[in-house]
């Protein structure tokens, strides 16, 4: 899992790292504008989280906004594993918020989901990402683009698909 940064608007660097499959950790850079001016210590953002491949930024507030594939265990699938992708945010000087479902893999086991956060100069949430399952009947089925596009129009209170006319 690669590690993301962001910057907020006083110039403060933002890190999210993390393993596959484990809670992201999280630290600030304590001079802004400096990444060689230390560095807060380390803040899971979730305890007991099954988190990889983050997607992050920073609004013009300095809420921090990541997604994420999340694994779970239970509903929908009781006997297995199985991804979902999920939003999480940081409110200034607020701890991380719990991660919110956005998606639940039509299977079980592995999946991915390819997603790309980003953020525009009005400050809406963008979120791109394509489905593959481990599953070779749904990848036959579904050939070609699956990409699908979502907005948060809000700062990441609600998420819809994304018009042309929004774009």
């Amino acid at each position: 899992n690669t590690p993301s940064i962001t910057m907020d608007s006083e110039g403060y660097l933002h890190v999210l790292v993390g393993t596959h499959g484990r809670p992201f950790q999280y630290v600030r850079s304590l001079v802004a504008n400096e990444a060689g001016g230390g560095w807060t210590d380390p803040v899971l953002a979730g305890e007991g989280l099954g988190q990889t491949y983050i997607g992050f930024v920073c609004d013009g507030g300095g809420t921090l906004h990541t997604v994420f594939r999340l694994w779970r265990s239970g509903e929908p699938y009781p006997n297995s594993s199985h991804a979902t992708l999920a939003y999480q945010r940081k409110r200034p000087g607020q701890p991380w918020e719990e991660p919110r479902i956005l998606i639940v893999a039509p299977f079980s086991e592995y999946s991915v989901f390819y997603h790309r956060l980003t953020i525009d100069r009005r400050g809406r949430l963008f979120l791109s990402y394509d489905y593959w399952s481990t599953h070779w009947f749904y990848r036959n089925d579904h050939y070609g683009s699956r990409r699908t596009l979502m907005m948060s129009p809000d700062g990441g209170e609600s998420w819809k698909p994304a018009r042309t006319d929004e774009l």
